[in-house]
């Protein structure tokens, strides 16, 4: 799913001015203590404290051996470390300050990021983990049913032979209108065969890449299903192999037939052991009124036990997450 496969696209990275290291900021740089501990114990500086260029920068040693930036190094370290501490001389004195005035702030209940629920966190939610469980073995039975209908029904795997056909073509001589060819499956990108194929939203929807040899050249397709929904779709009823995939655009390249099934299709037992920790990490990073709409009819749809003697005990869960079945 485009959310979790882009997870750490947009995650800064911090750069301590004071060290050069990642991951802190000056205020919490553990290196000026360290440092003034060291002057202390009549020690010279730990250069290892420092981030890689700084290293290369402050190491350098005389012919006698000795740090060329030895006192330097802790007179600069000295400058950071009362810097330091009267940050939190300041802090303390703007606490106690607020609390003259005003008393000590109310304690607030705390309340779950999750469901927004009072009286627990994300970590002991019920809900949550209810939640998680549900997507798991919801996309657990998609791929199963993926496998049975697709890959082993229609012999969709490398080596398959297929119909192919686009509005435009790149080819090495340009564009090419209202193409039509074959190709054949060299890479299938299995790890991306979950749920978020069946939908649309930019965040949440799958991506699966498929590379095909058409006339000598490998091309990448992403989510060609346009015509194989079109095609198992009668009155609006999707078929069997419809509901395995969102009905997309139809742009970009898309198969429009299996003619050839692949010899050499992957083994149901390796195939049923994919991708779920995308689950968990949403819900962790999620609020449940911000995911409910997208997933929790995934789960309506493909949970094992939305038929049977556990049907009931899903319905109220699915009523927990906010989706009602009719």
């Amino acid at each position: 799913m485009k959310i979790y496969e882009n997870r750490q696209q947009n995650k800064r990275t911090t750069h301590c001015p004071t060290c050069g290291s990642e991951g802190h900021m000056w205020m919490t740089c553990p290196a000026p203590a360290k440092m003034m501990e060291l002057q202390k114990q009549g020690k010279e500086p730990d250069i290892t404290l420092y981030g890689q260029w700084q290293q290369q920068s402050y190491g350098r040693r005389d012919n006698n051996g000795k740090l060329v930036y030895h006192d330097t190094i802790f007179q600069r370290m000295g400058i950071a470390h009362r810097r330091q501490e009267r940050r939190k001389d300041d802090r303390k004195e703007k606490k106690a300050r607020k609390e003259r005035l005003y008393g000590k702030p109310a304690k607030r209940q705390s309340s779950c990021g999750f469901c927004g629920e009072t009286g627990h966190n994300r970590r002991h939610c019920d809900v949550m983990n209810n939640f998680v469980d549900d997507l798991e073995r919801a996309s657990q039975n998609y791929r199963k049913q993926f496998y049975e209908r697709f890959v082993k029904g229609m012999g969709f795997a490398e080596g398959a032979l297929l119909s192919l056909s686009a509005d435009h073509w790149r080819d090495k001589g340009g564009w090419i209108e209202n193409f039509s060819g074959i190709g054949i499956i060299t890479k299938i990108d299995w790890d991306k065969v979950n749920m978020g194929l069946t939908l649309n939203s930019w965040e949440y929807k799958s991506v699966m890449k498929i590379e095909t040899l058409v006339n000598g050249d490998t091309f990448t397709l992403e989510n060609p299903w346009n015509t194989i929904v079109e095609n198992d779709t009668v009155n609006g009823k999707a078929g069997k192999i419809a509901e395995l995939f969102a009905r997309g655009s139809s742009w970009g390249v898309r198969i429009d037939n299996v003619l050839a099934p692949s010899e050499n299709i992957p083994s149901e037992e390796w195939f049923n052991n994919g991708y779920t920790e995308c689950w968990e990490w949403i819900a962790k990073n999620r609020r449940l009124h911000e995911v409910n709409a997208y997933l929790a009819p995934l789960i309506a749809k493909f949970h094992p036990s939305r038929r049977g003697r556990n049907a009931g005990k899903l319905k109220k869960r699915l009523e927990q997450y906010g989706w009602h079945t009719s």
